[in-house]
């Protein structure tokens, strides 16, 4: 394409306007927890490194009847503010002149391959992290049987599938806690690979309830259940993502049944972004023969609501 490899020289970084859309662009099919975000907004440089917004919790007293002698009732509504902070995240591939010059060398192909691939994985495990915090976990003791705690920890194994009626008891609890529907009246329920299988079979298929008036599919999304919307999850649910340590580790329980799923209403995660994430070119050095591309990421994710009582999130999860 005309222009598509022509670099603009930015504070010291070669950036492409074209490749960081086409990146961003491709990037987004690939999230399956980071599309479910509320961002706070993408409140640019200059701005500090914590991230505040207002979080509005139900009123203390319910309103009632009036007298007609008496003044109007009077109540109060908790107001506490969440903090988020801001971090680089980003990864790079060297190469060198002469691999340039010698082979069939695509900086698009690049793009396309290794580095997209990077860049979702490691921002979408960065977000499900955020999800791990919250309180609730749901866990199965048998098919017909379960274990719920409160305190962000499961405490005992999971011996069980997920199953039909996991996923009532489940929404249950959502409903109970007046979590509100993700979208309409259905939640939503992000499962691996593992937990998903055993569901699939008894799901409404996408094209019975987009009918109804449900439009919008989500990356990943598989069918319904007991009014849940479930996307599959390949990598960040089965993935325990540490971006600090650079490692993807491989999550297991005990008994192999199944894998971690998280079931939410809406305003779970709150994300800032200063630098969404972008194509870079190295400026080359050593007399042009040492060259470089990244993809680079400045943001931040941060539980929307972290208190028992106000959870948003149910994870399915084990103690072991």
């Amino acid at each position: 394409m005309a222009n598509e490899m022509l670099w603009t020289n930015h504070s010291g970084v070669l950036t492409n306007n074209k490749l960081n859309q086409f990146f961003q662009r491709s990037a987004q099919p690939l999230f399956k927890f980071r599309q479910f975000v509320d961002v706070k907004e993408s409140f640019g440089k200059q701005r500090g490194q914590s991230v505040n917004w207002l979080k509005v919790a139900n009123v203390a007293t319910i309103g009632g009847n009036l007298t007609e002698t008496n003044t109007m009732h009077e109540t109060t509504q908790a107001l506490t503010w969440g903090t988020l902070t801001v971090n680089e995240v980003g990864n790079s591939m060297p190469f060198t002149f002469k691999a340039e010059a010698l082979s069939e060398f695509d900086v698009q192909e690049i793009v396309r391959g290794g580095l997209l691939d990077d860049a979702a994985k490691v921002l979408d495990g960065k977000v499900e992290r955020r999800y791990n915090e919250t309180k609730l976990r749901f866990v199965g003791t048998s098919t017909t049987a379960h274990t719920l705690t409160t305190d962000g920890t499961a405490t005992v194994t999971n011996t069980s599938i997920l199953n039909s009626r996991h996923v009532r008891k489940m929404r249950l609890e959502l409903e109970k806690r007046n979590v509100p529907a993700y979208e309409g009246d259905s939640y939503v329920c992000i499962a691996s690979l593992e937990a998903i299988e055993s569901l699939e079979g008894a799901m409404e298929s996408i094209n019975q309830y987009t009918e109804t008036g449900v439009h919008k599919i989500y990356n990943g999304e598989v069918g319904r259940l007991h009014g849940v919307r479930f996307v599959k999850d390949f990598y960040a649910s089965r993935f325990t993502v540490d971006a600090a340590a650079r490692t993807a580790t491989a999550k297991s329980w005990t008994t192999g049944n199944s894998l971690d799923a998280y079931m939410f209403g809406k305003g779970v995660v709150r994300e800032a972004v200063v630098v969404p994430e972008e194509v870079r070119m190295k400026v080359v050095t050593d007399y042009g023969r040492s060259k470089g591309i990244a993809w680079y990421f400045l943001g931040g994710w941060a539980l929307e609501w972290d208190t028992e009582s106000d959870s948003r999130i149910i994870k399915w999860d084990s103690g072991a």
